[in-house]
């Protein structure tokens, strides 16, 4: 139930903006996840059935389990920029497919049973997403990446490309593109803001 409540929060960032060092990162990432998990399991379990019980929320989670969603992944990843995003992280021994596909599982996996009773800050995914940062174990997970910093040194090459000046510019030529911003609109229309997950994995490092 927990990961299901974390796919919403991973979502296109998890697929776009981490690097990912030998020890593959997606290890790195669920050490992160395990420490939410253990911490505000029941939380989180409480705020997506409190979710549930809005259409707006039911609207954005219902379009990524679309064909027309799929498709629009596809046509990101047929980008030049994309493929120049995809070559930088494989520096790292990314393997974006694997978050494309753990996304996709988990998504599928959502219960959409509606039986909370409580209310929630907001109506929407955006919402969701905050609130469910805001009850994330901040201490420990910024303890944990501290940790990885120091004793990891190709998690912190990782995170080091991640704030170069040349990630910047390979992001940024994607950013930039005219496709690429008509298919972030269209994610937008359909109650996906990408900038709302750029601040949850932040949060989910602890970094926010």
């Amino acid at each position: 139930m927990m990961k299901q409540a974390l796919v919403v929060l991973a979502l296109v960032v998890l697929a776009l903006s981490v690097p990912q060092p030998r020890k593959l990162f997606h290890e790195h990432v669920e050490d992160f996840l395990d420490v939410i998990i253990q911490e505000v399991d029941e939380e989180m379990a409480e705020l997506m059935e409190q979710y549930i019980e809005y259409d707006e929320y039911l609207q954005a989670v219902e379009y990524m389990r679309t064909n027309n969603f799929k498709d629009l992944v596809y046509e990101m990843e047929a980008l030049p920029e994309f493929q120049a995003v995809i070559e930088f992280l494989e520096n790292d021994n990314i393997d974006i497919h694997y978050f494309l596909d753990f996304f996709n599982e988990l998504i599928d996996n959502i219960n959409m049973k509606r039986t909370a009773r409580q209310s929630a800050s907001g109506k929407d995914l955006t919402a969701f997403t905050r609130d469910c940062i805001a009850i994330f174990p901040k201490e420990k997970l910024s303890t944990l990446y501290d940790q990885k910093m120091a004793d990891d040194e190709e998690f912190r090459t990782a995170i080091e490309n991640l704030n170069s000046e040349e990630w910047d510019a390979v992001f940024g030529a994607l950013w930039n593109n005219d496709v690429f911003k008509a298919e972030v609109q269209t994610l937008a229309d359909n109650g996906i803001d990408i900038g709302v997950f750029f601040e949850e994995i932040l949060a989910i490092f602890g970094q926010n």
